[in-house]
């Protein structure tokens, strides 16, 4: 009861804020996916019907298959937006990793109060108000209980973002996070006009056959560690590079095998065009938020991830591709 009535406090206390803000930014996670996205711009959904306009900083160009988001024009990656000492809130979505908020909200010449609305475990608070629901199936269902919470009903283009961040969470509704008030939500949210078909068409309906064949190499290469109750794949650069694919084609790779592959958990290695190796890793039982903090990653207890800097990935003499970082291997 404690725990509903401080969540239910945050949430007018948010909506006031919102309210009395003249210029906000809002801030979407450093890595662009449909909860992100679909939770901010709900709420920039929210602040047009009072009238102001509400820009939201993303860290690289929207994907297309987001395009139909309503509202997604208010997303740039233009970091000039922050040398403003006008703005007098800022409000961080579906981002766990402060110092990347920090390195952006460092740049406005006012301190801003900082909002900051996730469900990660791993988030470390760093908000001067903190709407963190580790529980919560997706950040967007975060936003839906703040529409609830401050008894405002969602306009169907605000219903179409939160239905897609939920979705995008939740595999639509096959994994782990998935729970009641997912499907409550989604519930309300349909009945409130969100638009389900484009929302299922962006998450299975988007994948070039270059892409299949991308994730067919995945498929080729799982390999069970006898003992360890784990299964890993991986993808190079040239697996992508040679079918011209790009990394938003792989999206979801993750968590498609996660629900077709019979193991306890999953590793999923992908080789970055920076010259890294991406880990991302989903459970059906095991805590891998855990593993992931070790490694300076992060996310949930049964789907999170974390990069392996300046490394590599090489098949040995047998076949098995492992991590090379220098001269050792992993």
């Amino acid at each position: 009861m404690i725990a509903h009535s401080m969540e239910t406090y945050l949430h007018k206390q948010i909506h006031e804020l919102l309210t009395k803000a003249h210029k906000p930014v809002f801030i979407s996670d450093e890595r662009i996916d449909g909860d992100s996205l679909g939770a901010s711009l709900a709420l920039v959904d929210f602040m047009k019907w009072r009238g102001v306009k509400v820009p939201v900083y993303v860290s690289e160009a929207i994907p297309d298959k987001y395009r139909f988001l309503p509202g997604v024009e208010a997303c740039t990656n233009d970091v000039s937006i922050f040398i403003d000492p006008d703005i007098d809130l800022v409000v961080s979505f579906d981002c766990s990793d402060g110092s990347y908020i920090d390195g952006l909200v460092s740049r406005i010449p006012s301190r801003p109060k900082l909002v900051n609305i996730d469900h990660h475990a791993t988030n470390t608070r760093y908000g001067d108000v903190n709407q963190v629901i580790a529980d919560a199936p997706a950040t967007a269902e975060v936003i839906y209980r703040f529409f609830r919470a401050n008894h405002i009903l969602p306009s169907k283009e605000a219903a179409t973002c939160l239905l897609t961040g939920i979705c995008f969470d939740t595999t639509a509704f096959s994994n782990s996070a998935t729970d009641e008030r997912a499907f409550r939500a989604a519930s309300d949210l349909l009945l409130s006009g969100a638009r389900a078909v484009d929302v299922i068409r962006t998450m299975f309906m988007n994948r070039s056959l270059s892409a299949l064949r991308v994730w067919g190499a995945a498929l080729e290469r799982l390999h069970i560690h006898e003992g360890a109750g784990f299964v890993s794949t991986c993808l190079t650069r040239a697996d992508l590079e040679e079918n011209e694919v790009t990394d938003e084609e792989i999206d979801g790779l993750s968590n498609f095998l996660n629900l077709v592959v019979d193991a306890e958990t999953l590793f999923v290695l992908r080789e970055t065009s920076g010259g890294h190796v991406k880990v991302s890793m989903r459970s059906h039982e095991k805590d891998v938020s855990k593993l992931a903090k070790i490694f300076g990653g992060g996310g949930h207890k049964k789907a999170a991830g974390f990069t392996i800097e300046n490394a590599r990935l090489q098949p040995d003499e047998k076949g098995f591709w492992k991590v090379e970082k220098g001269n050792a291997t992993a």
